[in-house]
């Protein structure tokens, strides 16, 4: 996916882009829009405020209001609500309602600010047995999405042409015509039908229906939840029902011990030091998970909850007779700063007081980083960048990689004490 010029002037940009124009639009005394609010969110209660004016009150998560008629022309936009007791807010955005068209204005929280934009549903009724269904990929943290509208139950989508291909973050739905009838309809990587990012068992597209498919983002950043619009009609709403699960070794290098876990009923693995897995997707909320490392049951594990919509590590590290395990929450969301990539410090291999700083441009990135522990996201220029680890007493160790393309999200691993840094690309 094509990195944004920044994230706040992405979200004006595809109102701009989506509605007819941008920009003053003298209102009409006869021209009259009929829009309504989709709160998309799955726990944000949000407001609309209209040129400073509440047109939209407080409109439950997974819901949609009535349609409300307005005079055409140029409007103000911000979204306010609460989510987790701490308040949230769009950034400044223009809604330009022209003609006497319908609209969806659809919001959703996504890292702490709201994103919001409009759906025009203005696409005519097709012919006697057939529907028309539309994708929009809303969600800017999951990369381009290839979208598969199949018969029901089917389960392996290899050599499938997806219906929907590539849809990059853009208001903007795609429309194609279809046979009514039953379908599921399964969200991809774009090019890579393995990896699921949604999947909506049993999606009725009726004669005559008109509907939008619409993607929103996951804590995680790669999995996606959608909303269902039926053009003038219900909004219908998925939260993914999955979370993703990586498997990493920092066991000694030298010690060719396989690591395999099971998250509930999915296995995953083998992995080998220094080569992380694959995220795999599990059943989201799993707390039941085993491990083994060389084929012998580690009896000592840390509680989990792999969250629903989440991105999660498991990190084995120590040695193949004593392996420690922690569970690391990963963020792969893109950055927010236009032209930048986001980098964090795992620690398996330092277990030293005051544990491993990462220094990147000679600007610290990560400090005090313990042993089995991650630090925080830290946001570098998308650049040729030299990478710094230092450990109290010891020799710095420096690394010069180029980080790209901007948008990505990398974590340095440090798998043992000579401080070698593995560059990993999570997204």
């Amino acid at each position: 996916m094509p990195p944004p010029k920044s994230f706040s002037t992405l979200l004006a940009a595809s109102a701009c882009l989506f509605l007819a124009a941008c920009g003053s639009h003298s209102s009409s005394s006869t021209a009259v829009s009929n829009v309504r609010f989709v709160n998309a969110d799955a726990t944000a209660f949000l407001e609309v405020n209209l040129n400073g004016a509440s047109q939209f009150a407080t409109q439950a998560p997974g819901s949609a209001s009535d349609y409300l008629s307005l005079p055409s022309g140029s409007y103000a936009v911000t979204v306010t609500g609460s989510s987790g007791g701490s308040t949230v807010a769009s950034p400044p955005t223009t809604l330009s309602l022209n003609g006497s068209l319908t609209y969806s204005m659809i919001a959703y929280v996504r890292d702490s600010a709201v994103v919001v934009t409009a759906v025009t549903e203005n696409q005519a009724a097709p012919a006697a047995g057939t529907s028309t269904l539309g994708v929009s990929n809303l969600s800017p943290d999951s990369g381009a999405l290839d979208v598969y509208v199949v018969a029901p139950g089917t389960a392996d989508l290899t050599g499938l042409v997806p219906t929907f291909a590539s849809t990059i973050f853009r208001p903007i739905p795609s429309y194609a015509t279809f046979l009514a009838g039953t379908f599921d309809v399964v969200a991809t990587a774009a090019g890579d039908p393995r990896d699921v990012r949604m999947r909506w068992p049993s999606v009725s597209l009726g004669s005559g229906s008109i509907q939008a498919l619409v993607t929103t983002s996951t804590p995680g950043g790669a999995l996606v939840n959608a909303a269902l619009l039926a053009q003038g009609g219900a909004v219908d709403f998925l939260a993914t029902t999955n979370a993703r699960v990586r498997l990493v070794s920092a066991l000694p290098t030298t010690a060719a011990a396989p690591v395999t876990a099971t998250v509930g009923t999915v296995s995953i693995g083998p992995v080998f030091s220094p080569n992380p897995g694959t995220y795999t997707l599990v059943a989201g909320n799993s707390t039941a998970y085993t491990l083994s490392v060389n084929g012998t049951a580690v009896t000592t594990l840390p509680a989990a909850k792999f969250s629903t919509g989440g991105d999660f590590t498991v990190l084995v590290y120590g040695t193949v007779g004593a392996p420690l395990v922690a569970l690391l929450t990963d963020d792969n969301q893109i950055p927010l700063v236009p032209g930048q990539v986001n980098l964090r410090l795992v620690n398996g291999g330092v277990n030293v007081p005051g544990g491993v700083a990462l220094y990147a441009n000679n600007v610290q990135a990560a400090n005090q980083v313990g042993y089995g522990d991650a630090s925080g996201y830290f946001s570098v220029a998308s650049t040729d960048s030299v990478l710094e680890l230092i450990e109290a007493l010891a020799a710095p160790v420096s690394t010069t990689l180029l980080l790209s393309p901007a948008g990505s999200v990398y974590t340095v691993f440090v798998i043992d004490t000579t401080l070698t840094p593995y560059v990993i690309r999570d997204r």
